[in-house]
């Protein structure tokens, strides 16, 4: 992203090399992508979780999620990235809301019908950010491949939801 009068920067999901690559804070990855970027700074998402990285003066924001926030006591988080002298000023929001309507909202439109065992995991993270959606997903795809030989998500049949649930979380 370009804006007159203002350093460039980027915007990705997981890294600006892969979608689903977790940029995790301070790790030697972050350090290594932060390292290689030709802007001094990144916005990117993917672990559901506010945070940022400085490195050798380039910096690494992740806003956290607004509706499927971790690790964030059921607070909705974001981000406002403000011009500041030439460059950039982030502000990291986390505010209350409304976590029963929410899951009112996905139960009305049957989504535990559709999708029951993800609707779980979905309401447990709105309710307490306390189990990983990653850890279920990936359980899920290994017991799916495990059975089938292959398995592409977003098609993985509820039972490997259901088992991964049970596996990881057993109440």
């Amino acid at each position: 992203m370009e804006f007159e009068g203002h350093p460039p920067f980027l915007i990705c999901h997981g890294s600006p090399y892969q979608v689903n690559e977790k940029m995790i804070p301070n790790s030697d990855r972050i350090f290594e992508i932060l390292e290689a970027s030709e802007t001094g700074l990144i916005i990117c998402g993917h672990t559901h979780r506010q945070n940022k990285t400085i490195y050798n003066k380039k910096t690494a924001l992740n806003p956290g999620s607004v509706g499927m926030p971790l690790l964030s006591e059921g607070r909705t988080q974001f981000l406002i990235l403000s011009s500041h002298e030439r460059g950039w000023q982030e502000e990291f929001i986390s505010l209350e809301y409304e976590v029963d309507e929410v899951i009112a909202d996905m139960r009305k439109d049957k989504l535990m019908v559709h999708a029951p065992y993800w609707s779980h995991v979905a309401e447990r993270v709105l309710r307490n950010g306390r189990i990983s959606n990653t850890q279920v997903l990936d359980r899920a795809m290994a017991l799916c491949k495990e059975a089938v030989g292959e398995c592409v998500w977003p098609h993985i049949s509820e039972k490997y939801w259901e088992q991964a649930i049970r596996e990881l979380y057993a109440e």
